[in-house]
Order: structure tokens, then sequence, then C-alpha cells
């Protein structure tokens, strides 16, 4: 391979490569723990695919998404600009425009062709699941080239990248869904697959020597390019009711269109999942499951590109002079920020609200689902139903946002060596958690320990989170960076949530098997406090350093 690219890829190795090899170490550790009959995969009790496939998929799922934005940059760039998003500052090395565009995607789908394949194999044996051998892997190393190609493109119109990206994605699934309807072999697979990946080599290079040289198209009508310039006329654009309406605008320009692109770009790849699903209700469910939690998941990533002051940078987590000389005080950059999270978190729900009815209906699994809620709605009626239903999704959504904005504050400190520890913590406890949640269902004793030893768990975590809110009130209170009123304010908000949270699952679970403080404890461990109100200690920290 040639020295340049391996230049190149130097900084995805040095910084990326940590999450393929903890990925190994688990499914090495599935394989270790079926080997050893300490789960009885493979038994006449599993019938793929079942609970346990959780245990893989999700792991590799949630890799998969964090490579394809880790690979295409979409950490640091603006998905809905007209710019190109792979970083300007490495337009600057002495490097051909071949090799450059070669070292982040050679990089990015090998990683991700040996995930899919390490997660096949492993599926074939020792799970048994019969699956294809290697097309696959080769599905995820083109469906990320071609994410590179397009999202490295300039594009005359603000949004154009994302709308032409998810087309594009949706047309290579639509033909690889029609492929395995019918029953092609995969050597023709292999033949379909194998063209796309020098197709969007070529396809990089060419965006990225558009970009390198500045060429930016512009596709906006005459009237809007001589507004952009006009440097008269006051009535071009109206100002600002106020600096603080004025940085949230700034806010959402940079970061706010970022989640609802990512998902956007994934509900294809996903829900398209469903047509493989037609007459198995299970692995419908398991794909809408994991559908709803991608937002929650995506967020705690964007979270990442949110929270940094000058992505562009090269040490994009130290607070620019631009920020940190606005003439507004560290609370009302939080505001902004927390305000802009909630409109992202509303533009991303209603995509998925808006595809997966559609996805149902299109793939032919809507009746089984229907078929199902039919059956929940006669097992504790039809208003507890649509409760539950609007609870699952506002809970997700406030999820979302709660990922979102608890990101915020491990960012904005300014320390680069935190932010990767908390993402190491994280990946860490949705690796765990499936296997987790899989062994206390199959284990009678298990759910009865973890049933008698809830209530403590949750009491913990409560008491946890009132102490660390203490913690953080106090040097919010001395510093000056939120006046006294607005704790009491904030703390007001906080104990009606509670409260209003504890109404509904009191009203939806009442009865003596689960006691009333239990739901409190519940609601208060539900409701953000403490990370939150972490977030302008930690602006400050890196506004002041």
């Amino acid at each position: 391979m040639r020295p340049g690219v391996l230049a190149v890829g130097w900084e995805f190795r040095r910084r990326h490569v940590w999450p393929l090899v903890a990925i190994g170490v688990y499914m090495l550790g599935l394989a270790a723990i079926k080997l050893l009959g300490l789960w009885p995969i493979g038994s006449v009790t599993f019938v793929p695919p079942d609970g346990r496939a959780a245990a893989l998929i999700a792991p590799v799922s949630w890799l998969f998404m964090y490579y394809l934005a880790v690979f295409s940059f979409g950490f640091s760039g603006d998905l809905a600009a007209r710019q190109s998003i792979f970083p300007a500052r490495m337009f600057t090395l002495p490097v051909r425009t071949e090799t450059l565009v070669l070292g982040p995607m050679a990089h990015g789908t090998v990683a991700v062709a040996v995930l899919v394949q390490a997660a096949t194999m492993l599926a074939r044996w020792p799970w048994g699941v019969d699956t294809p051998f290697v097309w696959p892997a080769l599905l995820a190393a083109v469906f990320l080239a071609w994410t590179q190609a397009l999202t490295w493109m300039p594009y005359g119109l603000r949004g154009v990248r994302v709308i032409v990206t998810v087309l594009w994605l949706m047309a290579l699934d639509t033909v690889v869904l029609l492929a395995m309807h019918f029953k092609v072999s995969e050597p023709v697979m292999l033949a379909i697959l194998l063209p796309q990946l020098p197709l969007a080599y070529l396809t990089a290079c060419y965006a990225v020597a558009r970009a390198r040289r500045g060429d930016v198209p512009d596709w906006r009508p005459g009237a809007m390019r001589t507004a952009e310039v006009a440097e008269t006329a006051p009535t071009v654009r109206a100002g600002f009711a106020s600096p603080a309406r004025a940085q949230l605008w700034f806010e959402w320009g940079r970061h706010g269109r970022t989640l609802p692109s990512l998902v956007a770009i994934l509900l294809p790849f996903e829900l398209s999942l469903l047509w493989i699903a037609q007459g198995a209700l299970g692995l419908a469910l398991e794909i809408l499951l994991i559908t709803l939690f991608t937002p929650v998941l995506v967020a705690a990533f964007a979270a990442k590109t949110g929270s940094k002051a000058n992505p562009q940078a090269r040490d994009s987590y130290a607070m620019s002079p631009f920020i940190a000389t606005r003439p507004l005080p560290s609370a009302d950059l939080i505001a902004a920020k927390l305000k802009m999270a909630l409109l992202s978190t509303l533009a991303t729900w209603v995509l998925v609200l808006v595809a997966i009815p559609v996805a149902l209906k299109w793939s032919g699994t809507w009746p089984m689902v229907m078929e199902r809620m039919g059956r929940l709605a006669d097992l504790v009626g039809t208003p507890r139903t649509i409760v539950l239903v609007s609870l699952l999704v506002l809970g997700l959504m406030a999820s979302t946002w709660k990922q979102y904005v608890q990101g915020l504050y491990i960012g904005l400190t300014g320390r680069e060596w935190i932010t990767k520890t908390m993402l190491i913590v994280v990946l860490a406890f949705v690796i765990v958690v499936g296997p987790a949640v899989q062994y206390v269902i199959d284990h009678n004793n298990a759910r009865a320990v973890l049933w008698n030893s809830l209530p403590a768990i949750v009491a913990t975590l409560a008491a946890g989170k009132l102490i660390a809110a203490a913690l953080v009130a106090a040097p919010l209170t001395r510093s000056g960076l939120l006046r006294d009123r607005t704790l009491v304010r904030g703390a007001a908000l906080w104990t009606a949530a509670v409260f209003a949270l504890y109404g509904v699952l009191s009203w939806l679970v009442s009865g003596p098997l689960v006691p009333e403080y239990f739901l409190v404890l519940l609601a208060m461990v539900a409701v953000p406090l403490a990370r939150v109100s972490a977030a302008p200690l930690a602006l400050a920290w890196n506004r002041h350093r």
C-alpha cells in the first residue's frame, strides 16, 4: 500500500481501531461461552432468530453505524451544507487526491467488511445460523464507500447531500433485496456488488478534487445569491430579537441537522430488513425495536459533534476565540445548545414516525404488527394500549434528547481524554447489556434476584443523582453562572416532570406487586438533572482555560 495511504489512515488507526478490537474480543467471548456450554445456543430451545440474536446483532449494528459516521467524517462536518464535509485541513497534505481518498476509504471498507464477516462467521459457527458467507461483508463495504463518495461531494443547495445519499443507498438496498427475494446465488451477488467499489472510489476522487480546489456549485436563484453578498439594504435579513436567539440560529446552522441527517441515512438500511421478515413476527419486532432505538444511540454520537466548539480544527474540543469572546454568559450558550438539541430531536422523530408505517405497509408486515397490537389491546384495554405506545414513543424521544444533552457537558470540558473515556464506557455498556438481559430472561433465579434487588438499585441511582445535583448546584451558585432564581425554577420544573411521570406510571401499573415509592424513584431516575446542570460548568471550564 502507498506510504501516503498509510499516513492518511494513521489518524483512523490511532483513534478508532479499539472499537473493532473490542467487538472482536466480544465475539470470541460469545464463541467461548457456547463452546464451554455456559449458554445453550444451538440446543433444542434455540430457534433463531430469538432474543439471543440481540447479543450479536445490536453491538455489530451500532458499531457499523459508528464507523459509518467516522469514516465519512460525519462527526466533523455539516451534512446539510453545500460544501464537502471532507475536512479542509487534510487538503493541505502533500499527497495526491487519489491517495487522500484511498486512505479513509480503504481503512473504512476493510474495517466494516471485517466486522460483518466476523459476525457472519459467528452466526454460522457455532451458532448454526445459515447465512451467506461473503457478500454481506462486501455489501457493508459498498454501503460505506458510497456513503463516503456522496457525502464528500459539494452540492449547489443546502440539504441536497442528505437527499441524494439516502435515495442512492435506498436504490442499492432495493437491488440487493430483489436479488435476495429471487434467491440469486452468491457469485451473482458478488458480481453485482464488486464493481460498486471502484465506481464509488472514482466518484469520491471526483468529489474531493472539486472540494480541494474550492469548486462548490451554486444552484440557488440569482436573487438569493445577490442577497447573500449584499452589504446594504437592511431589509434583506431581519435582525434577531436577542443575542440568545442569534446563538440558537448559529447552533442550529452548525449542528442541528447532524442528528436527523445521520438517522435519515440509516433508516432505509434498517427498515429494508422488514422485507426479509415477512411471516416472521419476532424478527420484524426486533427490527422495529432496533430502528426505534437508533435515534437514541446516534444522539450520543451526534452530541460528540454538537459539543465541539471548533469541529473543523485539529484540537476540535478547544474553545474557539469566536465562541469564547461572544458577549453571552455560559448559561445562555448552553441554553442555545439545549434548544438546538430539542429541535433536532423533534425533526429526527418526525422522520422515524413517518418512515416506519410506510416501511411496514410496503413490506407487507403491517398486518402482523397490527394483529399483535390487537392482542395487547384485548389484554390490557385499548386506552392503556394507546398510552403505552404513546409513552414508549415519548420516552424514546425524551431519551434521544437526554442522550444528546448529556453528551454535551462531556465534550464541552475541552478534554479529549474525558470524551473518549465516556465513549468507551457507553460502548462497553451497550455490548454487555444484551447478554445480561438475555441471561436474566433465561434463568429464573436471576430474575428473582433482580426483582428483589430492583428497589434498592433504583433507590441507589436516585440518591446518587440527587447527591450529584447538589454537588453541581454548589459551584454553580458560587461561580455566578446561574442565578438562584434560575436554579429554583429548574428544580421546580424537574419536580413537576417527576410527579407527572409518576402519575402516568401509577395509572399504568397500579397494583400490589409494584409499590408506589418504587414508581417515584423510577421517575426520579428517568428525568435528567445532574449532568444537564453540569453543562455550564463544563463550558466555563473550557472557556477560561
